[in-house]
């Protein structure tokens, strides 16, 4: 079975084949105004049909049951409820939340929680291979402000990297007590401003890698535990080919 695995976010656009290694992932601008017929464009432009049999795509939203719940907030309109099954007649689609898919690509075993630190917060919780994803960075938090508003990029950039770090740990400290998790794995695009002090993690959270949401994409077709909570979209004549 050949899948692949499509990454929207709010500046690019990436998609990866199983089997090719994270060098070769292709990439396009997406964008403020980017719209689901953009989203079609742009695939079909970077990848032939031919090339896979099924697919994942990681949105930058809420998902329930297959079905986008919000449009992004930084892409354009018209991705609540689009059809996602009709836009790619054929081809079997696994939908997943983009923190979701990451997460997938992260975990190892047991309960862990998935922090997405980007633009805003992503959360998911895995456990025993049931993904729950979840909208943690929209709760107060404090000073009536959410969690998302103190560890997300607009955040940083006013406090200061030092400063956003120590909202960073205790956010993950409230979430770790609340929620109960073996691991916490922190992810995103400023994973890495964590990465620098490795001095500063504790013992229960790990560093995951963007490229782990490709990682994810393709767990969810071939490890059949992941069945049960990632629906799929297209019907297709065989999911399963190869």
């Amino acid at each position: 079975m050949r899948i692949l695995s499509v990454d929207i976010g709010g500046s690019h656009i990436k998609t990866l084949l199983s089997g090719e290694t994270p060098d070769a992932k292709r990439r396009s601008p997406s964008g403020s105004d980017f719209t689901p017929a953009q989203m079609v464009e742009t695939i079909h432009a970077m990848r032939t049909s031919d090339e896979f049999d099924v697919m994942t795509i990681g949105v930058p939203s809420p998902i329930k049951d297959g079905r986008i719940l919000k449009s992004p907030v930084n892409l354009g309109p018209g991705w609540k409820d689009f059809d996602f099954a009709d836009a790619f007649k054929g081809t079997p689609i696994r939908l997943m939340n983009d923190a979701a898919m990451q997460a997938v690509g992260s975990y190892e075993k047991g309960k862990m929680l998935f922090l997405g630190l980007g633009t805003g917060l992503g959360t998911c919780m895995i456990a025993h291979h049931v993904v729950m994803p979840m909208e943690l960075g929209h709760l107060p938090f404090k000073n009536g402000r959410s969690f998302e508003q103190y560890v997300g990029e607009a955040s940083r950039e006013d406090l200061g990297t030092k400063a956003w770090r120590k909202e960073v740990w205790q956010t993950v400290t409230t979430l770790k007590e609340g929620l109960l998790p073996d691991v916490i794995c922190l992810g995103g695009g400023n994973a890495k401003r964590i990465a620098k002090h490795p001095d500063e993690i504790p013992s229960f959270v790990t560093l995951g890698e963007n490229t782990n949401a490709f990682l994810g994409g393709f767990r969810v077709w071939q490890d059949e535990r992941y069945e049960v909570t990632i629906p799929v979209l297209g019907s297709g004549d065989d999911a399963s080919k190869s």
